[in-house]
């Protein structure tokens, strides 16, 4: 028995050496067990899918599995059938000076041809000879050739003649009387312009001369010579100040006195009591002489 436990007891005996071994395998195998789950744990981290590549590859998918629906192509109606569909051509003799949209589809245009003939003539357009319908580009050139042979123009001399006598009659505005709208019929000026002249005028009180629309904002010379043939002046219809009686307020806004010569006339009369004579004012050097020749238009005692 003693021989057995002996034996068992030498297995079962370790060295130095075998016993720090046996400790280092221990704790080698214990951190290879514990290793993996303290990574998997820590380190080992997953991160989520990006949503727009998911997204993508959605549709992908999706796209795969989808199928266009078979469309029914719907035939065109109203006006665009009409305009595509092939018209029957007749023949018939026309002035294209007068011919109707529908007359000008029977002979074979389109609705879009026919409506571009007719506003060629609205705009002003004439057929003078059957080689004006080259004129309308929408037609094509066999179209156009077929047209040609079929075209009798009616001679409008007539009309032509009367509206060039209308147009050379001479037109005679007289400038401190007229409206805005009588203004608009002179050639070169619109509306704006015809404003303009009408509300100086009421500054000044009328005008004495052609030569004053060039104190017309925006006027240049060559608009006022171009408009000297067609007006002329009453100047009875000036609306005159009499120097004795105006205010200060009044008289400070005509355009050809300033604040300060209407403080010093209306100073020089409370002085003298009366004007007598227009010319006391550049005597007196109230007003420089090229600014009293032209104010003394509207002056009266």
């Amino acid at each position: 028995m003693k021989r057995v436990w002996g034996s068992v007891k030498s297995l079962l005996y370790f060295s130095r050496g075998e016993r720090n071994g046996t400790i280092v395998l221990v704790v080698v195998l214990s951190l290879l067990t514990v290793v993996p789950y303290l990574y998997k744990k820590y380190f080992d981290v997953i991160a989520p899918p990006d949503p727009m590549i998911v997204q993508k590859a959605d549709s992908f998918f999706l796209a795969l599995q989808y199928h266009e629906p078979d469309k029914t192509i719907e035939p065109p109606s109203g006006i665009e059938a009409e305009m595509e569909l092939p018209r029957t051509k007749k023949s018939f003799l026309f002035d294209p000076n007068t011919v109707s949209l529908d007359s000008l589809m029977e002979l074979g245009l389109s609705r879009k041809q026919a409506e571009v003939f007719v506003k060629y003539r609205l705009k002003g357009g004439r057929f003078r000879t059957p080689d004006d319908i080259d004129k309308i580009f929408v037609i094509d050139s066999a179209t156009k050739s077929r047209l040609k042979s079929l075209v009798r123009i009616t001679p409008f001399s007539d009309t032509i003649s009367h509206e060039r006598a209308i147009d050379t009659k001479p037109i005679h505005v007289e400038l401190n009387s007229a409206d805005t709208l009588s203004l608009l019929k002179l050639k070169g000026i619109g509306s704006t312009y015809a404003k303009r002249i009408v509300g100086y005028r009421n500054l000044l009180g009328g005008f004495y001369s052609i030569e004053q629309l060039g104190e017309v904002y925006g006027f240049t010379p060559q608009l006022v010579d171009q408009l000297r043939q067609n007006i002329f002046i009453d100047t009875t219809r000036i609306r005159k100040i009499n120097l004795n009686l105006i205010k200060y307020e009044d008289l400070r806004t005509h355009p050809y006195v300033n604040d300060y010569q209407a403080k010093a006339i209306i100073y020089y009369r409370s002085q003298k009591g009366t004007i007598q004579n227009l010319d006391e004012l550049w005597q007196n050097k109230l007003l420089p002489r090229d600014r009293f020749e032209k104010l003394k238009h509207y002056l009266d005692l």
